[in-house]
């Protein structure tokens, strides 16, 4: 073929080209878009999030992927679904900015890039795409505190704690808290139990003034659930190795 058929031929084919660049593509699934001057389809499909290799899949009217024209009706497919196991789907709507849409749910452009990595610009989102907005894991307290309630023991008793996270500190103070000897024990201890399957450890609680007890106690290790707390009688009986609680626990009041 010659040099002036070739020219022929390319004519012809940009000519059929330019009268189809406004016929809509069928797009199961996906949506419409657009040619904007100066635009490419490689620069199309990182706007929306897409491969390259899909954007062209899906539009087998376009010849050579290297020249589209402005005005021009691409398909633009479905990106692959937005997982989020950490947090939520969020639709983005017309006006929507990912940093508004980080202020909106109170976390940061960062955060949102890094649980949607199809997404390589922050500033190019479009509405009805589907983002994952991450759930920023709520820190304990360095310091809570807690109440206890009474049961039918000694259902006119009261007991408050504080836990020091950082320190692993946990203070208990109870007050009107009956006689151990009524129950055929010596001691009122504090039970503690702050990890799960693990037995609640004992630990002494000592008087104070106007009728009230005090427990002191340096927790061991991390705590990977709600601590659970009782209050009881026991017997202590001396061994060589030093105190030891011995016998059934009899609540007092947890």
């Amino acid at each position: 073929m010659s040099s002036e058929e070739k020219k022929v031929e390319a004519t012809a084919v940009n000519e059929t080209e330019a009268q189809n660049i406004h016929i809509r593509p069928p797009c199961p699934g996906g949506f419409h878009y657009t040619v904007q001057s100066g635009d490419t389809m490689y620069f199309i499909a990182r706007r929306f999030g897409i491969s390259l290799n899909d954007l062209i899949a899906a539009n087998p009217q376009v010849r050579d992927p290297n020249l589209i024209y402005p005005g021009q009706i691409l398909c633009i497919p479905a990106p692959a679904p937005v997982t989020c196991p950490n947090g939520f789907i969020y639709v983005v709507r017309p006006g929507d900015t990912l940093s508004g849409i980080a202020s909106m749910f109170g976390t940061t452009v960062d955060q949102i890039m890094a649980a949607n990595p199809h997404i390589k610009d922050p500033n190019l989102i479009y509405p009805g795409q589907r983002l994952c907005i991450p759930l920023i894991p709520t820190a304990m307290p360095r310091r809570h505190c807690f109440m206890m309630h009474p049961t039918h023991y000694c259902p006119g008793a009261m007991g408050m704690g504080m836990i020091d996270i950082e320190k692993r500190e946990l203070l208990v103070v109870a007050r009107d808290l009956p006689d151990p000897r009524h129950f055929g024990k010596d001691r009122v201890v504090l039970m503690v139990r702050y990890r799960e399957m693990e037995e609640f450890k004992t630990v002494e609680m000592m008087p104070m003034a106007h009728g009230m007890m005090m427990c002191h106690h340096m927790m061991e290790g991390t705590m990977d659930k709600d601590p659970v707390f009782l209050i009881g009688a026991a017997v202590r009986f001396p061994f060589a190795f030093g105190p030891l609680f011995l016998g059934a626990i009899v609540p007092i009041f947890i």
